[in-house]
């Protein structure tokens, strides 16, 4: 199953450095790697002792106003080929479910996937429940359901 994220890459202006933060749809982050260059001792201050390290997809969308970045960013694949690999069940009617995607807006693309994780989390956790197919996940709006906390 492809996870879905947002990349931020940013680059340095008066430094050799490139770091990439990766965040789950949800906005939290997933990944953070040194592409190029090494964290020196005001870096690491300032990330992590100034408490500076975004965590969160939202903390470093505010970085854009520090002129010694210049931050780049790549949104997630929100095509329909994304979500029916991400999806996993590849049973039914494929072409109903790419007509219901091409429908839905980019946030509900968004929740959809991002759903898809906490709903195989709850189907591992519910022993004799098959998976929807598809088409009933997206025509059902399974992504709205709260797949975190049903039990």
């Amino acid at each position: 199953m492809d996870e879905q994220f947002t990349t931020y890459t940013v680059t340095g202006k008066n430094s050799p450095i490139v770091w990439q933060f990766k965040y789950h749809l949800n906005g939290l982050l997933a990944e953070f790697k040194l592409l190029e260059g090494e964290l020196d001792a005001k870096q690491i201050n300032w990330l992590f002792v100034k408490g500076k390290f975004p965590y969160r997809e939202d903390q470093i969308k505010q970085w854009n106003t520090i002129p010694e970045f210049d931050i780049k960013i790549g949104e997630p694949d929100l095509s329909f080929d994304s979500f029916w690999n991400a999806y996993g069940n590849k049973v039914g009617k494929k072409k109903m479910a790419e007509n219901t995607w091409k429908k839905l807006s980019k946030a509900d693309k968004l929740k959809a996937l991002e759903a898809i994780k906490h709903y195989n989390n709850y189907l591992s956790r519910k022993h004799g429940i098959d998976k929807a197919h598809p088409t009933t996940y997206l025509n059902q709006e399974y992504y709205h359901n709260e797949w975190k906390s049903a039990v």
